[in-house]
């Protein structure tokens, strides 16, 4: 395997650290700046790969070789004839399924004949997978990492919450508002706003985009800045500062970041955590029967939901 890096959680693909094919996902250190407490390893559905297990399978032997520790998620009865294993090495962890012949391994997330992500639903009792953050003014930004379910905490409203972080709006004001949290250099976000570009531009979606940082462990630090770069534009005009983000591949280091954009860094990571985020992009809407919609990555059929969205009076 080659060497672990951090891209997992709501779908995980890509040789290299990803828990994501629609998503990048939250990794155990998410932020540059806030203290970080490892949490270790503990779920009922995970059991330890010993050595000689390990050395037996070259596929769990290319996985394990940079040191990382394994763990197999509940049985290959339960994971349609595939050996699901957890990877983690320190602060970085990646699922992947292993083929009966133990020759080759995927990285990814798997899926039932219903949707349902059976990846996620194993590790989410995994702790330390998603970051809380608790903010006070008067002292640096902490995080803890207590287990996350994925779920919104009890009795949160998930479109109200996300109504109190920080966030650029992006298309008319008279069109369905979807709060999307993102990072700024995730790929799967970047995709994301490109896919939703034509909907927004024909005034058919507006985009409220709320910036985090979990990528900075992929892409040398840079997602904090991005986001903090975000924070510091113009309300009405985040995206376009996101957009020569997106073209060089970091935020310009000649403007430096407004004060409040480390707390607004903190305080939308912690909103996420409240929604139940595990990946980004996210997206939450509340569709025209008053259903709240917490989505990872982008609905299978856009056009539906789009159609579906509420109308802001």
């Amino acid at each position: 395997m080659r060497q672990i890096t951090p891209t997992l959680l709501v779908a995980l693909a890509t040789p290299g650290m990803a828990m994501a094919a629609t998503q990048c996902s939250a990794p155990a250190q998410a932020m540059t700046g806030p203290t970080v407490q490892q949490a270790p390893v503990s779920s009922p559905h995970l059991r330890p790969l010993d050595a000689a297990e390990i050395a037996s399978s070259p596929a769990l032997a290319r996985i394990a070789h940079n040191g990382a520790e394994l763990w197999e998620i509940d049985t290959a009865a339960q994971n349609h004839g595939l050996m699901a294993v957890f990877a983690r090495n320190g602060s970085n962890f990646r699922t992947f399924y292993i083929t009966p012949d133990h020759e080759a391994e995927i990285g990814g997330i798997m899926w039932d004949r219903n949707g349902h992500n059976l990846t996620r639903a194993a590790l989410a009792t995994v702790d330390g997978l998603v970051p809380t953050i608790h903010w006070n003014p008067k002292a640096p930004p902490s995080v803890q990492h207590p287990a996350s379910t994925g779920a919104p905490k009890p009795g949160i409203d998930v479109v109200q919450r996300m109504s109190q972080a920080s966030y650029g709006l992006y298309g008319p004001d008279s069109a369905p508002r979807v709060y999307m949290i993102v990072d700024p250099l995730c790929p799967y976000s970047t995709r994301a706003l490109e896919r939703l570009r034509p909907y927004v531009d024909s005034g058919r979606l507006q985009l409220a985009l709320v910036p985090i940082s979990i990528n900075d462990w992929e892409n040398g630090r840079q997602s904090t800045p991005a986001a903090q770069a975000m924070l510091s534009s113009a309300h009405g005009h985040m995206q376009e500062t996101w957009q020569k983000i997106i073209a060089s591949g970091h935020a310009d280091p000649a403007v430096p970041p407004a004060p409040e954009a480390a707390a607004q860094l903190a305080l939308n990571l912690n909103a996420a955590h409240d929604v139940g985020m595990m990946g980004t992009p996210t997206l939450i809407w509340r569709d025209s029967d008053g259903v709240t919609h917490n989505e990872a990555g982008l609905p299978d059929n856009l056009d539906q939901a789009i159609a579906r969205m509420k109308a802001r009076p």
